[in-house]
């Protein structure tokens, strides 16, 4: 893949910096970080632990990369997380890393923040790339490139002509950001890439796809099968 290596452009930006202890409560934090979190208070960084600042499945996750992080005694890889419900949503590159004190005890644990945003995103929310796992790294692709996505847990599957990538992001934040004129979500479990149909297979009231340079039969929902065919200009 020819596409734009993530973590290069990375070194052009100062990340926040977060140090915490095992309770998830936050010891310090860096200028740059604060920048990033603008809306957030230091009375709220603070008086909390980050789990009661993300509750639910982003917590879950949190506590999930630490435990990996401690038991590998390694940094996590990268992690891509969006943010919203203020007056702007923000896409965080995150890195986990283990700080040994001098009895070589892993106490606090320091995460690397960068804001990626402007470099996926436009200002009306609209990826301008998808950022996926290949290699090891995280590479950032050109929605038009895309046959299709499928989804993955709370995590998804990107396929491109050359193969299908991991991508930290959900199905529903994916189709919420891509051209709503061009991605079509035929299935719960399937977004597709109306311009890159290649054939539509109707058998019965089942109806099927095959994308351009892929062999997967794609299955369409009987909920969404009228409104795919009239999309697509065969009903």
């Amino acid at each position: 893949m020819d596409h734009h290596n993530l973590p290069n452009l990375l070194e052009r930006m100062d990340p926040g910096i977060v140090l915490f202890d095992n309770d998830f409560r936050v010891h310090h934090v860096n200028q740059a970080l604060m920048q990033i979190f603008t809306e957030t208070s230091r009375k709220e960084i603070f008086d909390q632990s980050l789990l009661q600042m993300h509750q639910g499945p982003p917590a879950e996750r949190m506590q999930e990369l630490v435990g990996l992080m401690r038991d590998s005694s390694r940094q996590v890889s990268f992690s891509i997380k969006r943010m919203s419900g203020g007056p702007r949503d923000l896409f965080l590159l995150l890195k986990l890393m283990p700080l040994l004190d001098r009895t070589l005890d892993n106490s606090l644990h320091c995460c690397l923040v960068y804001d990626i945003t402007t470099l996926i995103a436009n200002p009306q929310r609209r990826f301008i790339k998808v950022p996926v796992t290949a290699g090891g790294e995280i590479q950032l692709l050109d929605p038009e490139e895309i046959l299709f996505i499928k989804a993955e847990n709370v995590y998804s599957q990107v396929a491109i002509e050359e193969g299908e990538f991991f991508c930290d992001l959900s199905l529903g934040v994916l189709e919420a950001g891509l051209n709503q004129e061009r991605f079509f979500r035929i299935h719960r479990s399937y977004l597709v890439n109306l311009d890159r149909v290649e054939k539509v297979i109707r058998e019965g009231n089942t109806v099927t796809l095959l994308m351009a340079g892929n062999a997967c039969r794609l299955p369409v929902s009987r909920n969404r099968a009228k409104d795919f065919l009239v999309r697509v200009g065969l009903k």
